[in-house]
């Protein structure tokens, strides 16, 4: 069968309200649905940030790089890329008239199918929705029934804040937009299956495939990926982003061979578990061992620039948070924090802070734990157990 070989592809923008193995029954993706039948699908993938770098540098943390060829069309993620050394890196052409996902596939293919034998191991980054919004009409208009509106042709990602009275029909034909989007992702991942099926090596490669950052759709009146920039002078906090439209993403892997059956893992994890879970794929080590190591994970957390958001087994919480002029970053506190059930509000849509103060209080000490050791991956305290242990207990 020949060394085993292992692709991962990443793309920015693409949230699990844009995947059909995660609910969405709209958006016809025949080969996402065939790796995740006869793969993992983890339920539960969080990002660590609401910006792309950090999350990208989790995965990085965890690969041996002299082993990978990495191609990638986002010139944030070039950018970030050449620092890495060790690493086979992919020029794209950022050619406007060639710029496509499938351009992207294609070339980063035929560069690693040509020197396999040196880096066994590719990793595609898609800016996918973040970049122009490319797919046939066609594609926006099967999300349509006869009475719908025509969905708008506009090419350029959105980025807005929807008003309060805002048109249902100008957010379906941006949701539109980004269905079709997910469409050509999935023609993409079809490519790749097709291509490992016609040179022989489709039973020793192992696939993976995650989204990095989520595409808010107005779920809190956000559109896009922009970030919100905080007013000192205003009464009232601008929009915020560590929701979980942006911060869950979908994460999927077929194994080598692929497996009969596929299943579901529903524990937290997030983009560090992605690198230490695919690196231990390219040592050989066997996925069904890999879905019994990862049973204990209780709590992901994500920040930005001045909001965390933290999730537990039944928890979500987002809380404002400030920086001094020493650098410290601590939880704003005239401001109460925003509470939510979990998994139950996926969406987020039911704040329920000021009903379960014994919860807020809990969420904001961890917070805090988190806030003080931010510059660890993976803060562990007896004093972080003993508050996750409390919150275990109160029930909903």
């Amino acid at each position: 069968m020949g060394d085993p070989s292992g692709i991962l592809v990443t793309i920015e923008g693409w949230g699990v309200n844009l995947a059909g193995c995660y609910g969405n029954a709209l958006l016809p993706t025949p080969s996402i649905d065939r790796l995740a039948a006869h793969g993992i699908v983890f339920d539960q993938f969080w990002m660590h940030s609401t910006y792309l770098e950090p999350n990208l540098r989790a995965i990085l943390q965890s690969i041996h790089p002299s082993r990978w060829l990495v191609a990638t069309d986002s010139i944030q993620a070039t950018s970030m890329l050449r620092d890495i050394a060790d690493l086979d890196r992919l020029d794209v052409t950022h050619d406007p008239d060639r710029e496509s996902f499938d351009h992207l596939l294609t070339e980063a293919l035929e560069s690693w199918l040509q020197q396999r034998q040196q880096t066994p191991f590719l990793w595609i980054h898609s800016k996918g929705l973040a970049g122009a919004w490319d797919a046939p009409y066609a594609y926006r208009q099967l999300m349509c029934d006869a009475d719908d509106p025509d969905p708008p042709k506009d090419i350029d990602a959105p980025d807005l804040v929807l008003s309060e009275d805002f048109d249902p029909d100008l957010l379906f034909g941006l949701a539109c937009g980004a269905g079709a989007q997910s469409v050509v992702i999935d023609q993409g991942i079809g490519l790749i299956l097709q291509t490992l099926k016609e040179i022989g090596i489709e039973e020793n490669c192992w696939i993976a495939l995650a989204g990095i950052l989520g595409f808010p759709l107005g779920e809190h009146r956000r559109v896009g990926l922009g970030h919100r920039s905080l007013d000192p002078t205003s009464i009232k906090p601008a929009h915020a982003d560590a929701y979980s439209e942006r911060l869950h993403t979908p994460w999927m892997i077929r194994p080598a061979p692929e497996m009969k059956l596929g299943t579901r893992l529903t524990r937290l994890l997030q983009p560090r578990d992605l690198g230490d879970w695919i690196e231990s794929l390219s040592d050989g080590r066997d996925s069904k061992d890999l879905v019994e190591a990862y049973q204990d994970a209780t709590l992901a957390w994500a920040t930005s620039d001045d909001e965390i958001a933290l999730l537990t087994e039944h928890w979500s919480g987002r809380f404002d948070t400030s920086k001094d002029s020493n650098g410290v970053v601590s939880i704003l506190e005239d401001r109460i924090g925003e509470i939510y059930c979990f998994p139950e509000d996926r969406w987020q849509q039911n704040e329920i802070g000021n009903r379960v103060p014994e919860v807020q209080i809990l969420m904001r000490q961890i917070a805090s734990i988190l806030l003080l050791d931010h510059h660890k991956p993976n803060p562990q305290s007896d004093r972080l157990s003993e508050l996750l242990s409390d919150l275990s207990t109160i029930r909903r």
